[in-house]
């Protein structure tokens, strides 16, 4: 669940609403108690000072759920205690590449880092996430190695988080509201009784939206699709328009060496030796230009992996795909040249010039 301001959803708001809240969860929390987890969350930028070392960062005021949700662990050190929530402690937990950051090679663990102008202590480093792009952003996922958590009662008491909000008329004292249910099945049920449970909270106002992280991965997928069709179309048509010209120049290639043809008939090749000699040409003449593809396309990742910092995976399986499918273009389009070679009569090709 994500809070809207009037702008965004472009409905004034005639009556008054308490905006996305800790108490729209503890709501939910008791109206559907076979929820897997609910994780209420506060996002805000900050800079983050350790030990003459700074960094621009976000911090995330979070309950535990947060971390049974991303199903993401300690490596060192312990999650927020009860005591930690209750009492709204200065504590924290930060992502490792944050730590190896600030630190060093040291261990964070009972350090302070100073977040604008409030001291935390660090009471536990999270397990390494792979990063995850930003196109995953509205998912809800971001990257946790770079990210300072603390008890949402903690951000709530000690910072002023909602001072910009101030200036663009927020009331939302969440950034966001995740609700994670036991039952896939019942998934979109559960998103519909939630969302008419929170209009009737904010009095009738569509002041948030309620998203469902399995419909916008449909979506994409669908467009994934769509685009692999697309994709898939327009290499047929490259291997189709290649392999006319492996055929074109295999061709020419017959007519140029129809004496050699004639003379090696006449010493005793036979129209299968003659068909095979040319269909190995036409398979070699695709393998090279194949080989080439695959190994500009090698360089190219590469390159783009050092420039923008991108992991590129490799399958393997689709680059003996690939030989497989030169082979079959060599062995389709060089077959009727071939064929027209060894069908010719040892006469009439040393009578040819």
């Amino acid at each position: 669940v994500k809070p809207l301001t009037s702008t965004q959803s472009k409905v004034n708001f005639t009556k008054p609403s308490r905006g996305l809240c800790l108490q729209d969860a503890q709501n939910i929390k008791e109206i559907f108690p076979n929820l897997a987890f609910i994780s209420p969350e506060i996002t805000l930028k900050t800079l983050v000072v350790s030990e003459q070392k700074w960094l621009q960062t976000s911090l995330y005021g979070v309950e535990n759920s947060y971390f049974d949700i991303i199903k993401l662990k300690c490596k060192k050190g312990t999650l927020f205690s009860k005591n930690h929530l209750i009492g709204a402690e200065a504590v924290c937990v930060i992502g490792s590449s944050l730590e190896a950051k600030l630190f060093g090679g040291k261990s964070a663990l009972g350090q302070y880092i100073r977040c604008d102008d409030q001291w935390l202590k660090i009471v536990g480093v999270l397990d390494t996430q792979p990063i995850i792009t930003t196109n995953f952003e509205n998912l809800g996922i971001h990257n946790t190695n770079n990210s300072v958590y603390l008890p949402i009662t903690s951000l709530i008491r000690r910072f002023d988080y909602q001072k910009n909000s101030k200036k663009e008329q927020n009331i939302h004292q969440l950034t966001r509201l995740v609700v994670q249910v036991q039952d896939a099945a019942k998934l979109i049920k559960t998103a519909e009784t939630i969302q008419a449970i929170l209009m009737r909270l904010h009095n009738g106002q569509p002041d948030f939206d309620v998203v469902v992280p399995e419909q916008i991965l449909k979506e994409r997928q669908k467009t994934q699709e769509m685009l692999n069709y697309v994709l898939g179309a327009i290499a047929g048509i490259s291997l189709l328009i290649g392999g006319i010209g492996i055929m074109n120049i295999m061709l020419t290639s017959v007519l140029e060496r129809t004496k050699e043809i004639g003379i090696r008939k006449v010493v005793g090749a036979t129209q299968e030796d003659i068909r095979n000699q040319f269909l190995v040409e036409a398979v070699v003449i695709c393998l090279l230009g194949g080989l080439t593809g695959i190994l500009a396309g090698f360089l190219i990742s590469w390159i783009i992996h050092l420039t923008m910092e991108i992991n590129i995976l490799i399958e393997w399986t689709f680059t003996i795909g690939a030989f497989l499918i030169t082979i079959f273009i060599g062995i389709v389009f060089g077959w009727y040249p071939a064929k027209q070679a060894a069908l010719q009569t040892p006469h009439d090709l040393l009578r040819y010039e």
